[in-house]
């Protein structure tokens, strides 16, 4: 009974817009409700169209994590996995708008308390485009530093979230700062959680410089996964040039599961690069 309340609450919350602590409480608990298809097929123009202007359209208030998963083979084609942290907030619209230009994929590592009701619709967006959504922990503290209760919490309760207005679970955790142990790793373990790091750190939250990121984004070679903040607004302005400069040398724009394979990708182990992509 009470997972059915979540389910309906999570649903309403969604689609009507309506707020409410105790409503938007219920709805980081729907973690354990059964996903349903949809009553009938949506194609991808159709389902972006929803999801922007918000169409109660859904009978459960989930999405398909269409178009999905690719198997790309990184050791044939030069691939780079472009990453954003700290969302979602007011320029992730902008940033899905650029990646869609390039027909380009990319992971987003978001913190459940940004998950508002003003940018939930870019969430799903999210899923809806093609692209993963990553746990960034609830409050982005130092995991490495938490009681055993407080980091399963800041990790559970996001993937809870996540998942109630997406219908994703995510299966990659970007420790905030990079700061993690063998508890840290133990806990994404249980949570099924794989850890990500990065190969290229652009530093852009302090050098707000869009000259200077795309710069240290050029450091990158196949294989690559390149730290990048949604939220800094240099970052944002710096992303044509970013995709110019891949498209340019040829590169493919992949998720960080589809670099690894998401059979390969193993809970609680850390990973910063996939050596083994063609150069």
């Amino acid at each position: 009974m009470g997972g059915a309340l979540a389910a309906l609450c999570a649903a309403a919350l969604f689609l009507t817009g309506c707020s409410g602590v105790g409503v938007f409480r219920q709805a980081e608990e729907a973690a354990d409700v059964p996903e349903r298809p949809l009553s009938r097929p949506v194609d991808a123009d159709t389902l972006r169209h929803r999801l922007t202007a918000q169409q109660p359209e859904w009978p459960t208030g989930r999405l398909p994590g269409a178009p999905g998963f690719r198997t790309v083979d990184c050791a044939r084609v030069r691939c780079v996995a472009l990453t954003f942290d700290d969302g979602p907030g007011k320029y992730t619209g902008k940033v899905l708008d650029l990646l869609a230009a390039h027909n380009a994929r990319a992971t987003f590592f978001v913190i459940g308390r940004n998950i508002t009701p003003e940018v939930r619709p870019q969430l799903a967006r999210i899923v809806a485009e093609g692209h993963e959504i990553g746990n960034h922990t609830w409050n982005h503290p130092q995991l490495n530093g938490l009681s055993p209760a407080k980091l399963k919490d800041e990790l559970a309760r996001t993937s809870a979230l996540i998942k109630a207005y997406t219908g994703v679970r995510p299966n990659t955790l970007r420790p905030p700062y990079g700061m993690t142990n063998e508890r840290v790793a133990q806990e994404a373990k249980r949570q099924g959680l794989a850890q990500i790091l990065w190969t290229v750190d652009t530093v852009d939250w302090k050098d707000h410089n869009a000259a200077v990121v795309l710069k240290r984004v050029k450091q990158a070679r196949p294989g690559s996964i390149v730290l990048l903040h949604e939220t800094v607004k240099t970052t944002v302005d710096a992303i044509p040039e970013i995709l110019k400069h891949f498209d340019r040398q040829g590169y493919a724009y992949v998720t960080v599961s589809e670099l690894f394979g998401e059979e390969y990708l193993v809970a609680g182990q850390k990973y910063k690069e996939h050596a083994g992509t063609v150069q």
